[in-house]
């Protein structure tokens, strides 16, 4: 990789600098205007002397740091619901919550750490797992991904 160090209009000769060496090459050899300071490639054969420019990036692209895409849906339609929560396997939570459901196993799986002591506190008065039922039901009704996950 060389730079152009100076050009001679007159005699028609471009000084090319390259590792601490200096070429010389004709004006008309080149086949772009070149400016000093231009970053180019040199390469010689036994007969003739190729000189092409370096093209940058951000002169290509015209940025300083290659491509940046920035994309942003803004637009939502009216009444979109988002689904928060944790995905979980469908079959998993469903078994979960009938069998162990009552000391909240699958709250536990769920990520809900603090309902599955609950449940695992009031476990004794048989409430948790009417409440387990319920989940159990409602884990079923809840349509699964394509790989068998719910949101919960």
């Amino acid at each position: 990789m060389g730079k152009i160090i100076d050009i001679n209009n007159n005699d028609g000769i471009v000084i090319i600098g390259e590792n601490g060496a200096v070429s010389e090459v004709r004006l008309d050899d080149l086949n772009f205007v070149p400016i000093v300071g231009d970053e180019v490639e040199v390469f010689k054969s036994e007969t003739k002397t190729y000189v092409t420019k370096v093209q940058k990036v951000e002169t290509i692209l015209g940025q300083d740091h290659g491509i940046n895409i920035n994309l942003q849906n803004t637009q939502t339609a009216p009444n979109t619901y988002i689904a928060t929560g944790k995905v979980v396997s469908k079959l998993a939570y469903c078994l979960l919550a009938f069998f162990l459901g009552g000391i909240g196993a699958h709250k536990f799986y769920a990520g809900k750490i603090g309902t599955g002591i609950i449940y695992l506190l009031f476990c004794w008065t048989f409430i948790p797992a009417l409440l387990a039922f319920i989940d159990f039901i409602i884990g079923l009704c809840k349509h699964s991904d394509a790989n068998g996950n719910i949101i919960v």
